[in-house]
């Protein structure tokens, strides 16, 4: 979208590649009511429309045009699936926007959401994927799905306005597949069809939470429910406005402003109280401004609780990870197939690993370096940007530097929402992802590598998912649990878990499974 003088726009729309600068130049006269001459068609032609690529030369070429290399960007674009299949996807998934089936929907994502972050968990879920790395393979495979899923709804929002999507595409995001729908002709429609184009795509997001919370409720495999965070991450990133994904798009179209990608920062700029209203914002209306800064606003405490005990938890991640590794490498020494499985687990577990924490370091070198640019030759600026600096460095190497709390995640753990907000509140101890007093309940949090007969081929248990019945049992604090009904199993650790759980302690005990 380029947004153009009215001169300039006239002498775009008259261009036909068969025309003259003086043919030119009499009907942009005409359409405007002023007399332009041939050199003024000629040095807008060639001093402003060509640099921007609108046009190209005599014999076709296009300009070499400097194109930013963000952290995020889409690389190796290719169309893949043509109109005409768009259109047959579009028209089977186009009864997810009639007003009763979205409203039931919304409803139902709603209930999915409030069980799985606040009663669920997604401890096990993360447990089971870092004991069973090749799981890994699964999750992509479904996150594929679940992006061209996304598109899919793009393209259904638009057709349901009355646009045309087009083709369908593909191409790598950092490391990751992802795909791409063509809805330009969505600028056709309203500000609210625009809005549903946009907002398409994480509602069907939504859509395919659901669709695997269904297949859990019936399988009762645990990683399937690691999906639901990754969709979760998914649409938090597409909200955010800095980059040209859905958030940008949603925010331009809710406010009305088609190049709002400019006026973001200097609008941010003029929300400080006591500075003027700089250039670019001052353009826009005063409820534009409101909207654009209590929108990224709103995003901060989420993305800074997301990052907070994403920070929290590294070290219990890469516990589970280590531990795994060692359980894996065990197979390797027994020779065999037992080898080549091993091996193949310590491959999988060892690049997202190596992949998170590439991503986390270049992102916050980029951070870095754009905020010490961005405080150059003003003092209080890079005071502020040194400060900061300091103070996030101190927090994340006072919550990683080895304090004890490096242990595997446990079988009994949850992960929820609750249990992040109480790791903020126990940011003090050092060690929020693994209080002293946590570990303790858990029994020390042992590893699984640790676990009686670990090393005995015969009694390793395997991954089965299934539905035991216990008895009453003594846990180390003394606490006795009762009418436990429910037991999690992993791979080399079963632990039996109070229905309802009253209280915190548990115990740990192994057993051969089929």
């Amino acid at each position: 979208m380029i947004q153009m003088p009215a001169l300039l726009y006239a002498v775009a729309e008259e261009i036909d590649g068969q025309n003259g600068y003086d043919a030119l130049a009499e009907r942009v006269s005409e359409k405007i009511g002023k007399g332009v001459t041939p050199d003024n068609v000629q040095f807008l032609v060639e001093q402003k429309l060509w640099p921007l690529g609108v046009v190209t030369g005599p014999n076709g070429e296009q300009p070499q045009m400097v194109k930013a290399d963000p952290l995020l960007a889409l690389k190796f674009r290719t169309a893949i699936i043509p109109k005409s299949v768009v259109r047959a996807l579009t028209t089977v998934f186009k009864p997810f926007f009639w007003p009763p089936v979205l409203i039931a929907t919304l409803l139902a994502i709603v209930a999915v959401d409030v069980w799985f972050f606040f009663v669920h968990g997604v401890a096990q879920s993360a447990r089971e994927i870092a004991y069973n790395p090749l799981l890994l393979l699964m999750v992509l495979g479904l996150v594929v799905l679940a992006t061209a899923l996304h598109e899919v709804g793009h393209a259904t929002a638009a057709r349901y306005g009355g646009a045309e999507p087009g083709v369908m595409g593909a191409g790598i995001y950092i490391v990751w597949p992802a795909f791409y729908t063509d809805v330009t002709d969505a600028y056709r429609l309203g500000r609210g069809g625009r809005l549903r184009t946009d907002l398409g795509g994480v509602y069907f997001n939504g859509i395919f939470v659901l669709l695997i919370a269904g297949a859990y409720a019936v399988t009762r495999f645990e990683p399937l429910l690691i999906l639901i965070v990754l969709m979760h991450f998914q649409v938090l990133q597409q909200f955010l406005p800095f980059l040209r994904l859905d958030g940008y798009y949603i925010l331009s179209d809710l406010v009305g402003v088609p190049d709002m990608f400019a006026r973001i920062k200097p609008t941010l700029k003029s929300a400080i109280p006591g500075r003027e209203t700089e250039e670019g914002a001052a353009e826009l209306k005063r409820w534009v401004r409101i909207v654009t800064t209590a929108w990224v606003i709103a995003l901060i405490p989420v993305i800074g609780f997301a990052f907070g005990i994403l920070i929290f938890n590294l070290p219990r991640m890469f516990a589970t990870a280590w531990d795994s590794m060692f359980v894996h490498m065990a197979k390797v020494d027994e020779g065999g197939l037992l080898a080549v499985t091993g091996t193949i687990q310590s491959i999988a577990l060892v690049l997202p690993l190596a992949g998170a924490s590439y991503t986390i370091t270049r992102g916050s070198t980029r951070l870095f370096t754009g905020a010490w640019n961005w405080s150059e030759g003003a003092p209080l600026r890079r005071g502020a940007v040194v400060a900061t600096s300091v103070a996030l460095a101190g927090v994340t190497a006072w919550v990683l530097i080895p304090n004890g709390e490096y242990r595997p995640i446990q079988p009994s753990e949850r992960g929820t929402v609750q249990g992040g907000l109480a790791q903020f509140r126990a940011l003090p101890t050092g060690r929020p992802g693994l209080t002293e007093e946590r570990e303790r309940e858990l029994g020390g949090a042992p590893a699984v590598r640790d676990a009686p007969g670990q090393n005995d081929e015969e009694e390793q248990p395997t991954l089965t998912g299934q539905q035991t019945d216990s008895t009453t049992t003594p846990t180390e604090s003394g606490v006795t649990e009762t009418d436990t009904t429910q037991t999690e199993t992993g791979t080399g650790l079963t632990a039996t878990v109070e229905t309802p759980v009253t209280t915190t302690s548990v115990t740990v005990t192994t057993e051969t499974t089929p």
